[in-house]
């Protein structure tokens, strides 16, 4: 081989390692440009741009049609997953499900024991003798306390066995009117024993309460928040001694929210002395909260926040 074909041969396996080189380069600074922002390839026009720029450079065996799909991310679907069941857990709180309480977390443990097979379970949002009995039997085949009362043993276990089975129990859904307040305001459902915080149709939070011994106790109207206590006193309701506010002992607990009605000072939304009165028909006519609970609204509700309390369960949808 001549010098002059040696020379021109060696001239361009440089110009093809030239070449090559710079295709890498190319490579390498779009996918950190890629890596570091978007921005380059953030619609199919701007893509086109870089082709374009990217071709000009290159020899036509390298030119490129489209952009490497690993680096195009707005184009990259997500992983198609199995649908994922969301199940409902039971709140493991301070409510204990007893006999004698009123919840609608009481129905949809009658939905649940329904769905295992139990019969004898009709009812309300009323946890009576009969489903008393029924849950004994549910705790004696999983080896808990037969007391017939769903405490956090009989909650841990009830959730273990709704993910397990994949047991759909949806919460109980409100059907509210179609004109409410277009602010947040309070809800009490007396059949129910539950007090619903709302901002216009969204729903905040719920909480247990206690309502009265009987039904004509608790006033049923619409009110307004109108009176604001921290450590209320308590007068003794015309019977019994009186108590300073803040002791252990009071029945209004720690908060007060008065309604409107008689000035704010007779019926209200407060705290209790007994956290087992909690979702019980118990009062003199006052709703009874939780103190936790009753704390964390007082400092949330302002004053004319609107309150409405119903018997009507054909408020709630089951």
């Amino acid at each position: 081989m001549s010098v002059k074909k040696y020379i021109s041969l060696l001239i361009l396996i440089m110009s093809l390692i030239s070449l090559v080189e710079s295709s890498i380069s190319y490579s390498k600074e779009l996918k950190c440009d890629k890596v570091d922002s978007e921005k380059y390839i953030s619609n199919k026009e701007e893509q086109n741009y870089i082709i374009h720029n990217i071709n000009e450079e290159l020899p036509e065996k390298n030119r490129v049609d489209s952009l490497i799909e690993e680096i195009y991310f707005d184009d990259l679907e997500e992983p198609i997953e199995d649908d994922i069941v969301e199940i409902i857990e039971f709140n493991i709180g301070q409510l204990q499900l007893r006999e004698g309480i009123a919840s609608d977390e009481v129905l949809r443990i009658r939905e649940f024991l329904r769905i295992k097979g139990y019969t004898n379970i009709s009812g309300g949002y009323y946890f009576n003798s009969d489903l008393k009995e029924v849950v004994k039997e549910y705790q004696k085949i999983n080896d808990l306390n037969p007391d017939g009362i769903i405490g956090p043993k009989t909650f841990n276990v009830i959730n273990e066995d709704m993910n397990r089975n994949s047991i759909i129990i949806p919460h109980i859904q409100i059907q509210l009117p179609d004109i409410v307040p277009d602010c947040e305001w309070i809800l009490i459902n007396k059949d129910s024993n539950t007090l619903y915080h709302y901002d216009n149709k969204d729903l905040i939070n719920k909480y247990p309460v206690a309502t009265g011994k009987s039904p004509e106790y608790t006033p049923e109207g619409n009110f307004y928040i109108v009176k604001k206590y921290i450590n209320p006193y308590w007068g003794g309701a015309g019977k019994f001694k009186p108590i300073k506010g803040g002791a252990p002992n009071n029945p209004l607990g720690k908060r007060w929210l008065g309604l409107s009605i008689r000035g704010g000072g007779t019926y209200g939304i407060h705290g209790n002395s007994n956290v087992y009165s909690i979702g019980k028909y118990a009062s003199l006519g006052c709703i009874r909260m939780f103190n936790d609970d009753i704390e964390l609204i007082f400092d949330i509700i302002d004053y004319n926040t609107p309150v409405w309390i119903v018997r009507d369960i054909s408020l709630v949808g089951q």
